[in-house]
């Protein structure tokens, strides 16, 4: 139990690196999300993933004192990307591999996989010590995005493609999808359920990667 322990502890030390860190709590919430989204095999392949997706065979340098096989590996990484506990998409016909942030990452992949100790789990988190962590980067994690009305907007101001919904379903290279909305979902669990509508399925979803698997 404390080897399972550690693996989850240095798997938290390593996700509270990326531009939204994983951020350490007394109460041990952090560590009962993670393992949630990661068996303790996985915890250990992710501990070796950088953000930036990188091949298998790059990961495999690192993974391979472990005993794994490149095969292995491989379906280890296929799974963890079906799971939505990493990232995955193709650069060329290369499959590539990476973490995620908590949010906005693995949490929004939880749309059909969410528990009610889970949704608990990540209210209480985002509440508090991850809350906090959002808040504070440096790096901007919103966008507002345009509706398309006329509205004035002065000649100092722009609006970016990046920020327009239109251009991003356009120029899309891999799928669209809409989805549920975790959000939502994980109120409903908690008992705080949205007060305004009951629909669900709101989340628009596009990949710029050539192709997602």
């Amino acid at each position: 139990m404390i080897k399972e322990d550690q693996i989850y502890r240095d798997l938290q030390a390593h996700l509270d690196k990326l531009p939204v860190g994983f951020p350490a709590t007394k109460r041990g919430v952090e560590i009962r999300i993670l393992k949630h989204l990661f068996t303790p095999e996985e915890a250990e392949i992710a501990v070796q993933l950088p953000m930036i997706p990188e091949t298998v065979e790059s990961i495999y340098q690192r993974v391979k004192k472990s005993g794994m096989s490149i095969e292995q590996l491989e379906k280890n990484l296929d799974r963890m990307v079906y799971k939505g506990s990493i990232g995955g998409g193709k650069e060329g016909e290369k499959k590539v591999y990476g973490n995620l942030q908590l949010a906005v990452g693995m949490y929004e992949h939880q749309v059909e996989r969410l528990t009610e100790d889970f949704a608990k789990d990540v209210v209480q988190y985002f509440d508090a010590e991850f809350g906090d962590e959002m808040g504070k980067t440096k790096i901007p994690q919103l966008r507002t995005i345009p509706v398309e009305k006329s509205i004035p907007i002065p000649e100092k101001y722009q609006v970016n493609n990046y920020d327009n919904v239109r251009y991003l379903i356009e120029s899309a290279r891999g799928q669209i999808a809409v989805a549920d909305c975790v959000c939502r979902q994980v109120k409903d669990l908690v008992g705080e359920s949205c007060k305004t509508t009951d629909l669900r399925e709101t989340c628009l979803i596009t990949s710029q990667r050539e192709a997602e698997y």
